[in-house]
């Protein structure tokens, strides 16, 4: 039996014992692989699959961190096959806004089926707050030419208020600072962390501001708080974790609280919740191992980028490789 017969045959037996009501998928086969850390098999298991959306869209979701070109061509794959599907078309739309972002002479043709997948998400299911707040994102940053409309953003924002409270309140403080209202921000902001007083998510948003401007001490702060809160939902799973990253990266950012910033980032790797929208473990290995050189351990901060050197974000990879010759 090869290894991949083998995994399968390994991840079946579990889906079984665990008292699957139905026999494991080959995508939630895949897709198990995939969180045990074998991107690669994943990918093979995943490409076997031709005439399944499902696998398509998990390859896209795969490379977007990687590559961009491929993860388009998968994307549009799942949304030839499977064209109502919403989260199909949300995932195209941001793999579009990404090209869109990467592009120069094509950067108004992937604007343009970044909105449309995100409108057609909306359409086909209204009530997805995650949904609405990535049109919404895409009204408030891209420019008019672009599609870009804040009327359009700010009846997103209502809506999403009606759906979640939290949420609404979130789009709320989003929209003030697109609309460079940082005085109404600030105070929505503020007004949030009282009310939420016991859960990461606005400390951490409070976070980001003050390292945006370089206020690092401030954005120390914050983070610091956000990591002591509990987090009994997903989003604030996301928040406390990001706020985990954030703190790290601020570490980098200004060379201060190091050791701090690799406890953070220690406890990330070891505890990542693999939810979307976090960073990926690669990038937090790569701040840890600029902490460890900072530090003084630089053993560890080589290995750690000699391990990086094989990691399939290019980005990371090639920091890596530039921090090793600087060594």
């Amino acid at each position: 039996m090869n290894q991949l017969s083998a995994i399968v045959l390994c991840l079946s037996l579990s889906f079984s014992a665990a008292g699957s009501a139905k026999q494991a998928t080959a995508v939630e086969q895949a897709t198990a692989v995939l969180k045990s850390g074998d991107t690669e098999l994943a990918i093979e298991l995943l490409k076997k699959q031709e005439n399944d959306p499902q696998a398509m869209l998990q390859l896209a979701k795969i490379y977007i961190a990687s590559d961009l070109d491929e993860a388009e061509d998968w994307i549009e794959k799942a949304a030839e096959k499977q064209t109502d599907n919403a989260e199909i078309h949300y995932w195209r739309g941001r793999i579009m806004g990404s090209q869109a972002q990467n592009s120069v002479f094509s950067a108004l043709s992937y604007a343009g089926k970044s909105l449309d997948s995100f409108t057609l998400a909306v359409e086909l299911k209204p009530d997805s707050v995650l949904y609405r707040n990535a049109l919404m994102q895409f009204h408030l940053q891209a420019p008019g030419i672009a599609g870009g409309d804040v009327e359009i953003a700010k009846q997103q924002v209502l809506r999403i208020t009606e759906l979640d409270v939290k949420a609404g309140l979130k789009a709320e403080i989003d929209y003030a600072f697109a609309e460079d209202d940082e005085l109404a921000a600030q105070q929505l902001l503020n007004d949030a962390m009282l009310a939420y007083e016991d859960i990461p998510d606005f400390y951490f948003d409070a976070g980001m501001i003050q390292q945006r401007q370089e206020n690092y001490s401030k954005a120390f702060e914050y983070f610091t708080q956000a990591i002591s809160k509990k987090a009994e939902d997903e989003r604030s799973v996301k928040a406390k974790y990001s706020a985990f990253y954030q703190l790290g990266k601020t570490s980098v950012l200004s060379e201060q609280n190091i050791e701090t910033g690799i406890s953070a980032l220690q406890e990330y790797v070891a505890n990542y919740p693999d939810l979307e929208g976090l960073a990926p473990i690669p990038w937090a290995q790569f701040r840890l191992a600029n902490l460890l050189a900072l530090n003084g351990q630089k053993p560890e901060a080589k290995n750690l980028y000699q391990e990086l050197l094989e990691s399939s974000l290019q980005d990371v990879a090639k920091g890596a490789k530039k921090a090793l010759k600087k060594m």
